[in-house]
């Protein structure tokens, strides 16, 4: 399996750390950050042309955020329209606004839509959510150790994360802010452990 994220850190950071904590093998999951850049349509073609390098991959999971990206819709739809080769698949483990926001749901549940305000970012809205001192307060974007300090709350969030996206459904609130499929990826990964 291949995880192409968008970033060179963080992402890759987290989902290292999971994979070392699973004991999966580095030879089966390959985790793809630094060249993919921070478009989420650079982390679809990246995925794609790395399987084109390695058809061997049953899965590729594309792991991005919407943020203010222009591309994150194009991203979604190239996924949903692509076919690999040899059956493997495309797969989108997005977040919106960002992946910060799956961290949060470790910590609480919430579907308080996230906007920019004055000179913050939206991606910084949440963080401020997530520094909170009952949550993780010294976060910052490219921290290590991120999966061990939230992995006893794993299971909350993704019950919460499953949550989210039924009260989008069951509200048809008409936007994505917040959601994330992370917990998707997380729950395969967990499964290949078993």
């Amino acid at each position: 399996m291949l995880i192409v994220c968008e970033g060179a850190k963080t992402e890759p950071h987290y989902f290292e750390e999971l994979r070392d904590a699973l004991c999966l093998s580095t030879a089966n999951i390959e985790i793809v950050g630094e060249e993919s850049g921070s478009a989420p349509i650079n982390v679809v073609d990246v995925a794609i042309k790395k399987y084109k390098e390695n058809p061997d991959y049953d899965r590729v999971y594309c792991v991005f955020d919407k943020d203010t990206h222009e591309s994150y819709q194009k991203a979604l739809q190239k996924i949903r329209d692509t076919r690999l080769p040899k059956g493997g698949k495309l797969y989108a483990a997005h977040s919106v606004p960002c992946f910060e926001y799956w961290l949060l749901l470790h910590f609480i549940y919430t579907t308080q839509f996230f906007y920019p305000t004055g000179k913050r970012s939206v991606c910084e809205q949440v963080i401020a959510e997530l520094e909170q001192a009952d949550r993780l307060p010294n976060y910052q974007k490219g921290n290590q150790q991120i999966f061990e300090q939230t992995k006893e709350l794993l299971e909350k969030a993704i019950q919460r994360a499953k949550q989210v996206e039924q009260y989008h459904k069951n509200n048809a609130t008409g936007t994505d802010n917040p959601s994330t499929r992370v917990y998707e990826l997380v729950t395969y990964l967990q499964n290949l452990k078993k």
